[in-house]
């Protein structure tokens, strides 16, 4: 069990402070979740979510998945790109797949998507997670994440399930945590594949869906907030 209070000192109305040690501003408030349950949301998963589209806007390039999520991530840094920009670079620079098949043309690799947003300014690395903690921790501390993610296990779709192997990008927005005793009970994502923004998955469809596909994800070394206002 961790220490955790989400309300120390005075805090005006029902908004709690950045999680301690963050060093920086990341803002939070308490919501309900989809089961009826009161929680603290970490990140600014609403303004992000303004970010967000569904995939696709360039018809020969349709596996672009970590590209919108690249696209998602200079956005909140004010990096002002469309999907077509960076299908353009990454073409341009081999970071994608070309395959003359749209459905896996435009597939990036993890290290691709950490080359692409330090190509437009945002310094970013690739990390293993060894727990939903790890995660959250990014989260918290402001920093633009992308994970390589299974789509069967985040969609609850068998078809999309290909071995459990990590085979779609989406970029994390925010946190939940119990108000009571601080555990992660999901997080808040925006999907390109299928188009939603600040879509809340639970902690154990995260674990099946994230961490047991490897728990990779691309984090970048500056951090921000919130979304560009």
């Amino acid at each position: 069990m961790i220490d955790f209070d989400p309300f120390p000192g005075d805090v005006p109305g029902d908004l709690p402070p950045s999680p301690p040690d963050s060093g920086i501003d990341v803002p939070a408030h308490l919501d309900v979740l989809p089961d009826g349950r009161e929680t603290l949301v970490i990140g600014d998963v609403a303004g992000l979510a303004e970010l967000a589209h569904r995939q696709g806007e360039v018809p020969e390039f349709q596996g672009t998945c970590g590209i919108c999520s690249c696209e998602g991530v200079l956005r909140r840094f004010g990096v002002e790109v469309s999907e077509r920009d960076l299908v353009e670079h990454a073409v341009t620079n081999g970071l994608c797949e070309v395959t003359g098949n749209p459905d896996t043309s435009g597939a990036t690799t993890m290290e691709g998507q950490a080359r692409i947003l330090g190509d437009f300014g945002v310094p970013a690395h690739v990390e293993y997670g060894h727990s939903l903690e790890d995660l959250a921790a990014n989260v918290e501390h402001g920093r633009g994440i992308i994970i390589a993610a299974n789509a069967g296990e985040l969609w609850q779709d068998p078809d999309s399930w290909e071995g459990g192997r990590p085979n779609h990008a989406v970029t994390v927005t925010g946190v939940a945590r119990d108000p009571s005793d601080g555990s992660v009970e999901g997080f808040f994502v925006n999907d390109s594949g299928t188009g939603e923004a600040g879509k809340f998955v639970d902690a154990a469809t995260m674990e099946a869906a994230w961490l047991q596909a490897g728990g990779r994800s691309v984090v970048t070394d500056v951090t921000s907030p919130v979304g560009p206002r």
